[in-house]
Formats: C-alpha cells, structure tokens, sequence
C-alpha cells in the first residue's frame, strides 16, 4: 500500500508527458505546416515574377520583330510605281512590285516570322496572369488557414500550456501591403 501512491504519482506524471509530447508533436507538425505552405506562396510569387519577366520580354521581342516587318513592307510599298493610265508599261510593273511584295511578306510571314502574335502573345499573357494570380490566391488560403489550425491550438487548452512551455507563438496572418486594394494597372499610352 505504500508504493501505491508512488504508482498513483509516477501514472498521473506519465500520462501528463504522454499529453505533452502528444501536445508538442502537434503543435511542432502544424508549425511545419504552416512553412511548408508558406514556401508554397513563395514559389507562387516567384512564378509570378518569373512570367512576367519572361513574357513581357518575348512581347517586346514579338513587337521588336512586327515593327521590322512592318518597316519592310511599308519599304517595299514605297517601291511599286504609280499606275499611270495613260502608260499600260506601268501596270505591269506594279503588278510586278504587288507580286514581289505578296512573295516577300509570305517569306516574312511564313518562313522567318510565321505569326506576327503581339496581340496573341498579349492575350496569352493576360490568360497565365489570371491562373498565377489564382494560384497566387489559392497558396495563400491555404496558408491561412493552417495557420489558423496552428494559432487555435496555441490558444485553446491544454495546447496554449504546451505552447507556453515549448516557445509556439502564435502566426501572423497574410496582411496585403498598404494600397494594394487600390492598384491599377498601367500599359503606357
């Protein structure tokens, strides 16, 4: 009977660091994911700097290539005479200049620059802006919500003792930067 209260004592102590590891491992797994998923808003950012980065530059590429082409078909324009009525000889030289102008712009169009796309690559752009800003958006929810999982634990009983003991404080959440629910997008005039 004597050693029963050593017994008594020694089970309530075990099952107290039973609690408290259960208790750590949770809140140290939830912390983990509250990272992992802040790595994924991360990457997203980053995806979203890189397509920026790498579409506009084949934008201004495409209008670099569009602005040549037009320069050289406005070039070739500039050389078919004027038709004089009067002069048959002239028709048939501008017919000559049409037809060499309509094979140069097909060699242009088909063979060296097959889609003059600005306007497509554009459209493109706005299309992979609108998935990353989703994903941008779902990584975050995600986010936040484990963070909210993580916080109510830190909070609520037993797990604000164990989170008191083990240094576990509460996350912030995601707070846009001051502004941003008034941006506005510039393309420039």
């Amino acid at each position: 009977m004597k050693h029963l209260g050593l017994y008594i004592t020694l089970g309530i102590l075990l099952i107290l660091f039973m609690v408290g590891c259960n208790g750590y491992n949770g809140l140290a797994t939830q912390d983990q994911d509250v990272k992992q998923k802040w790595s994924v808003v991360e990457a997203q950012y980053q995806r979203k700097k890189n397509l920026y980065e790498n579409v506009v530059a084949t934008i201004k590429g495409s209008a670099r290539n569009e602005d040549t082409t037009l320069i050289k078909i406005t070039q070739m324009r500039s050389r078919i005479p004027t038709i004089d009525p009067n002069n048959p000889q002239t028709l048939n030289e501008a017919n000559r200049a049409y037809d060499q102008m309509k094979s140069s712009i097909l060699n242009i169009n088909f063979e060296n620059y097959p889609n003059i796309q600005t306007t497509q690559a554009f459209r493109d752009f706005q299309a992979q802006i609108e998935g990353t800003e989703n994903r941008v958006t779902t990584a975050i929810r995600d986010w936040s919500g484990s963070v909210q999982d993580f916080n109510t634990r830190v909070v609520r009983f037993p797990g604000s003792i164990i989170a008191s003991l083990f240094g576990f404080k509460q996350k912030p959440y995601f707070q846009a930067d001051e502004g941003a629910k008034d941006t506005k997008v510039d393309f420039g005039s």
